[in-house]
């Protein structure tokens, strides 16, 4: 195993490559350095990665006379490139992505993993979702080795696959901590009681669903199959929540560095998206309990994760997974969490939603601080009936209106 500093990998990075570097918790903030220190650095190289709306904030595709990027998840940080032409957004679910990465080969790849244990196994620490994807369909490999990535259980890049290693010593990404309200308490107080003993439960990435994983410390036996778990896990650890007996699995962490410094003693396995987003294996899960959040909900039940007007703010990520599995899942459910209206005060239950990134028919239950609407089974009008009563009341009687005009009357 060849070893280096950060400035060769500049030298790696050839004109018409394709080259791949690991995103997520997992971005590596040496490698961002490489390019804020080298102007005209990787020009000619097409980049790939999974960033993360809300967790990667660097505009790769913005460097002047620099790559290239193609990446899955719209954000704001990415609309000067995505504008230029610049970067590429290949829209899709997250178990797509881990399709898609499979069958693609790169002359490069870029990975940030904890030290080596004992036996010569470097872990993909708090960013596993695709490093064994993309590892096995990569030419050579530069693997950042940072002192500071937690060594956990699952999925590792062994160092005789390493082409050039560079050990680094610096901060990981961290999140802030969650916000709580009066409203995101209520509403998690509702969705918390959806919950059974002895569910397998996933969480997206938000406020609102923290504070409802916080809100299930007084439940039993719970296990954990997500592709984020996030400080919140660590309370129903530590309440007896969990069961010590069945296996936990995630993709990737995101919290802060007591957070990532417990990962190692939490019993968590840390796995690519194939175990965490697949299909089968969320199908094949009892009680498997899938919540999000969403910007809004229509009087259908259509589900929109990712629009404000005409301007992209997200992506689906891996909603459409967890939610097809848990409809499919043997007592499954799937939770939508949100505060009945934006901060300006606008309904976030609306009439009908013109972008939707959730088809009506696959919405189970959605939940304000005002209440339930359980939505499977019911017919056109009864979804609307049943949305308009979780609504901010101020809006209730605009939103009956528009189901009436639509609809017709009950």
């Amino acid at each position: 195993m060849k070893t280096g500093c950060p400035e060769d990998v500049l030298d790696w990075l050839k004109p018409g490559s394709r080259v791949f570097f690991q995103s997520g918790p997992g971005e590596c903030q040496a490698f961002i350095d490489l390019f804020k220190a080298n102007p005209g650095a990787g020009k000619g190289v097409e980049l790939w990665s999974c960033l993360i709306p809300g967790v990667n904030t660097f505009d790769y595709g913005s460097l002047p006379d620099g790559p290239t990027l193609v990446t899955f998840m719209a954000s704001p940080t990415l609309a000067p490139s995505i504008a230029s032409g610049r970067t590429r957004i290949d829209a899709m679910p997250y178990s797509e992505i881990g399709v898609t990465l499979g069958q693609t080969d790169f002359d490069l790849a870029i990975l940030h993993v904890a030290p080596p244990d004992a036996e010569g196994l470097c872990s993909f620490g708090i960013s596993a979702e695709v490093g064994r994807i993309v590892s096995p369909r990569s030419k050579q490999r530069i693997a950042f080795i940072n002192k500071r990535m937690p060594s956990v259980a699952g999925d590792a890049l062994a160092t005789g696959d390493i082409d050039l290693a560079i050990e680094i010593d610096e901060p990981l990404l961290a999140a802030a901590a969650s916000s709580r309200t009066a409203t995101t308490n209520a509403f998690a107080r509702h969705a918390a009681a959806l919950v059974p003993e002895y569910a397998t439960i996933q969480s997206g990435i938000g406020d609102a669903p923290g504070v409802i994983i916080a809100a299930l410390t007084s439940h039993k036996r719970l296990r954990i199959h997500s592709g984020l778990v996030t400080p919140e896990y660590r309370l129903l650890a530590e309440s007896g929540a969990l069961d010590p007996d069945r296996y936990h699995v995630a993709g990737i962490a995101w919290g802060d560095r007591d957070f990532y410094d417990w990962l190692p003693d939490s019993g968590i396995t840390f796995r690519s998206v194939r175990e965490t987003h697949f299909h089968e294996r969320l199908a094949s899960i009892p009680n498997f309990v899938s919540i999000g959040s969403a910007l809004e909900v229509d009087l259908e039940g259509a589900i929109n994760l990712e629009w404000l007007g005409d301007r992209r703010v997200s992506s689906v990520g891996g909603a459409p997974d967890f939610m097809h599995g848990a409809a499919a899942s043997p007592g499954g459910r799937s939770i939508i969490a949100l505060p009945s209206q934006t901060r300006s005060g606008a309904s976030r239950i609306v009439p009908r939603l013109g972008k939707y990134s959730i088809p009506a028919a696959l919405a189970d239950a959605i939940v304000t601080e005002h209440g339930v609407a359980e939505l499977r089974g019911l017919s056109a009008r009864a979804r609307a009936d049943a949305l308009i009563a979780i609504a901010a009341p101020d809006h209730q009687g605009v939103l009956a209106a528009a189901a009436g005009a639509t609809m017709g009357n009950p």
